[in-house]
């Protein structure tokens, strides 16, 4: 048996989602003590956490700075963490940017910015530019606007820094079907198209669940999420890769699957 402990995402993170986001990892919980293991679940926003020891297994859907420093500092003495505290801080935008262009990967032409000064204008801005805020997920819709023209682009990075957020992403509007996937590393995928469009066909949905799998090795996370583009020659770019969504569209098989990957290898189930 396995001593594991769940942490919910801090509530400022999950505007208008607490309950779908609390789900997945109360329902991880459950699979997890159906085999046997001792498991317990904490709020994210918890003034107070357990101590753990190195033979705990942590999964978390924290985003916070103050969150992050402590599993850090439990990954750093031997507590395995789920996910890593590096990789959700790696699917914050200013440090996406740079490694998934490092690591080759199709992705629209990006552009980090600060928001305290209006940016030059990029060349491949031709056909308008989505202002993303640079930090952790979208928390509300402006946080992702589609600006056709620099003035736009202009207003929406004000926006930003007066909300207190000091770096933002311009990013080349990708033409194309959007899908949202949900993966687990090397055990799950799930993909969900427009309402208006059908899924793909199996070839071009093979290519989403490879570039989402090599996103997330760059990255370093293991639970993740993300969105890509399909365009009309069939060639597919990731607009976004994020670390543990709420896998509402697949929650029950999500959940087995995260279950089996916090588990440590050579862990024998509970009889």
């Amino acid at each position: 048996m396995k001593t594991f402990l769940g942490i919910t995402r801090e509530r400022v993170f999950s505007p208008g989602r607490v309950a779908d986001d609390a789900a997945i990892l109360h329902l991880v919980a459950e699979r997890l003590r159906a085999d046997g293991h001792a498991v317990t679940v904490i709020d994210g926003d918890d003034a107070h956490w357990p101590e753990v020891g190195a033979d705990t297994v942590v999964f978390t859907m924290c985003q916070g700075d103050r969150a992050l420093e402590r599993l850090a500092d439990w990954e750093a003495a031997g507590v395995r963490v789920v996910n890593r505290p590096d990789g959700i801080l790696n699917c914050q935008r200013h440090r996406t940017v740079p490694l998934l262009t490092a690591a080759a990967l199709p992705v629209p032409p990006s552009l980090l910015v600060t928001t305290a000064a209006e940016p030059a204008w990029p060349g491949w801005a031709t056909a308008g530019v989505w202002v993303k805020r640079g930090d952790v997920h979208a928390t509300e819709p402006a946080d992702v606007v589609f600006a056709p023209e620099r003035a736009a682009a202009g207003a929406a990075l004000r926006g930003f820094y007066d909300r207190g957020i000091a770096r933002a992403v311009l990013q080349q509007h990708a033409p194309g079907v959007v899908l949202k996937f949900y993966a687990v590393t090397d055990r799950f995928f799930f993909c969900v198209p427009p309402a208006d469009a059908g899924l793909p066909g199996p070839d071009v949905l093979a290519r989403v669940r490879d570039l989402g799998a090599r996103a997330a090795r760059a990255l370093r996370v293991e639970v993740y999420g993300g969105d890509c583009v399909v365009a009309a020659d069939h060639q597919v770019s990731l607009i976004d890769l994020n670390d543990w969504p709420s896998y509402a569209a697949c929650r029950v098989d999500a959940a087995t699957a995260i279950a089996a990957c916090v588990l440590p290898p050579n862990s024998a189930r509970e009889q």
